[in-house]
C-alpha cells in the first residue's frame, strides 16, 4: 500500500520511513470502518434501516473515504424518502472517487428524471407545510398534507410517523397504529415507530360481544314442590351453611394456605435470583459500555490527530505547488493558492518557507493584476478591471502603483454610480498615500463629489 500522507510505497512497516505516519493505526481505523460497513449492510438486508444508518454513519466517521459505506447510506436515505440526504452522500462519494463510482449512476438516475425529482420536492414541501399546520393546532389540515406527501413519496417514513401522531391527537388510535405498522414494514428498527406502537397497542383493544350477558334472562322459572315449611327451609339452609364452612375450615383452607405459602416462597426466591442476575448483567454491561466509550474516545482523538496531520501535509503541498507556479511565472495562480493556505495547521518550518515565498509571489502577482486592470480599464471593461485592481490591492499595498489602484477603483465605482464606495476609495488613497499622484487625483475627484 502507499502511505496516505506522503504517498510513499510501504510493504510491511508499521510506520512510514519517510514521514513517520502511523500505518498500523491507519490500518486499524480502516478495519473498524470496514466492519461497521458490513454490520450496516447486514442490518439493511434485514430492513433495520435506522440501525443501519447509525452503523454506516460511524463507519464514515472513522474513514471518510469509505465509498461503499457512503453509497449504501445514500441508498438507505433514498429508501426512506429522504432524497436530499441521499444526494448529499452520493455527491460526497463522487468527490473522493470520480471514476468507476456507482454513485454517479444514482445521481444521474435522479437528475435524468426531473418529474420524479419534482415529486420528491413536493412531498418535502407538503411535509413542512404539515408541520406548520400542527404548530397552528390544525391537525386536520396537516393530515391532508401528509397523505398527499405519502402519495408522492410512498416510503416517506417521517411523514408516516407524523401522520400517526396527528391521528393520536385526533384520538383515532386504530388508524394511527395502521400507519405505524406501515413504517415498521419499511424500517423494522425505527425507534420512533416502535415507541408509538408500544403505546398504541396498550390502549387499542378489540371490541367484545356482550350478547351472553343476558343469557337466561327470559328462561321460564321452574317451580318445585316442597314438603318443608318455610321455617324448616330456613333452618336447613343455616345448618347446611355451618357444616359447609366447618368442612372448608378443617379440610380445604389449610391445604390452600400451605400451597399459597409455598408459591409465595418460590416466587420470592425466583424474584431474588432474577434481581441478582439483572444486577450482574447491568454491571457487566456498564463495564463493557465504559470500556467501549473509552476506546471510542481514544479512536476519535487519534482520528482527529491524523486529520490534523493530513491537513498539515495538504497545506504544505500547496506551498510546494505555489513555488512551482511561481517558477513558471504563473504569478496569479501562485498567489491565489497561497491565499487559500490555512496557516494555523502548518508547522513553523513551513511557515518560514511560506513567508519567504509569499513576499516574492504577492509582489509579482500585485503588479500583474495592476497591469491587467489598467489594460481592461482602458478598454472600458470595468468589471474585469475592478476584479484585477482589488486582487492587486489584496496582495500588496506598498508598491509605487498602490495609490493608483485605489484611484482607479474610485473611478470605476463612480462610473457605476456607487458614489459612497467611490468616496471611500478616494479618501483611502488620500489618507494612506499622501503626496502621490494617485492621492492628489483622488482629492480632486472627491472635491467634485462633495
Amino acid at each position: 500500500m502507499n502511505c496516505p500522507a506522503c504517498n510513499n510505497e510501504i510493504k510491511q512497516a508499521n510506520r512510514c520511513p519517510i514521514c513517520q505516519f502511523d500505518i498500523a493505526l491507519y490500518r486499524k481505523i480502516k478495519d473498524i470502518s470496514s466492519r461497521l460497513y458490513n454490520k450496516g449492510l447486514e442490518q439493511a438486508h434485514n430492513r433495520e434501516l435506522t440501525a443501519a444508518i447509525d452503523s454506516l454513519t460511524k463507519a464514515i466517521e472513522f474513514d471518510k473515504t469509505n465509498i461503499d459505506a457512503r453509497n449504501l447510506l445514500g441508498l438507505i436515505y433514498f429508501e426512506m424518502g429522504q432524497v436530499g440526504q441521499a444526494l448529499t452522500e452520493w455527491i460526497i462519494s463522487t468527490h473522493f472517487k470520480k471514476e468507476d463510482n456507482i454513485a454517479n449512476d444514482y445521481i444521474n438516475q435522479i437528475q435524468n428524471n426531473p418529474r420524479k425529482l419534482d415529486l420528491y420536492n413536493d412531498s418535502i414541501r407538503m411535509y413542512n407545510q404539515a408541520i406548520e399546520y400542527i404548530r397552528q393546532r390544525s391537525e386536520d389540515l396537516a393530515i391532508i398534507q401528509l397523505k398527499k406527501a405519502i402519495q408522492e413519496s410512498p416510503n416517506f417514513v417521517e411523514a408516516y410517523c407524523l401522520l400517526a401522531l396527528c391521528y393520536i391527537a385526533e384520538k383515532d388510535k386504530a388508524k394511527a397504529l395502521s400507519y405505524i405498522e406501515k413504517v415498521l414494514e419499511i424500517d423494522i428498527s425505527n425507534p420512533k415507530a416502535l415507541r408509538y406502537q408500544k403505546e398504541l397497542k396498550s390502549s387499542v383493544r378489540p371490541q367484545t360481544n356482550d350478547r351472553s350477558k343476558t343469557v337466561g334472562k327470559h328462561e321460564t322459572k321452574r317451580t318445585h314442590q316442597t314438603y318443608f315449611s318455610p321455617l324448616g327451609q330456613i333452618a336447613g339452609f343455616i345448618v347446611g351453611a355451618i357444616c359447609t364452612a366447618a368442612l372448608l375450615f378443617i379440610l380445604v383452607i389449610p391445604d390452600k394456605t400451605n400451597a399459597l405459602n409455598r408459591q409465595i416462597a418460590d416466587l420470592n426466591a425466583e424474584n431474588q435470583r432474577l434481581e441478582e442476575e439483572i444486577t450482574k448483567i447491568t454491571r457487566e454491561s456498564q463495564e463493557t459500555i465504559s470500556s467501549l466509550e473509552e476506546q471510542l474516545a481514544t479512536m476519535q482523538e487519534t482520528n482527529d490527530e491524523l486529520q490534523k496531520k493530513q491537513n498539515a501535509i495538504e497545506e504544505a503541498q500547496k506551498i510546494s505547488q505555489a513555488e512551482t507556479l511561481y517558477n513558471s511565472s504563473n504569478f496569479a495562480e501562485a498567489a491565489s493558492l497561497l491565499m487559500s493556505i490555512d496557516l494555523d495547521v502548518i508547522s513553523e518550518e513551513n511557515k518560514t518557507v511560506y513567508d519567504q515565498l509569499a513576499g516574492k509571489v504577492f509582489k509579482e502577482a500585485g503588479r500583474y493584476h495592476y497591469n491587467t486592470g489598467l489594460n481592461s480599464y482602458s478598454k472600458g471593461d470595468y468589471d474585469n478591471a475592478k476584479l484585477n485592481f482589488e486582487k492587486s490591492y489584496l496582495y500588496v499595498k506598498d508598491q509605487y502603483y498602490s495609490d493608483n489602484v485605489l484611484y482607479y477603483l474610485g473611478r470605476i465605482y463612480e462610473a457605476e454610480n456607487n458614489i459612497e464606495k467611490a468616496k471611500e476609495c478616494y479618501q483611502q488613497a488620500i489618507d494612506q498615500y499622501k503626496g502621490t499622484d494617485g492621492a492628489n487625483s483622488s482629492r480632486r475627484r472627491l472635491n467634485n463629489l462633495q
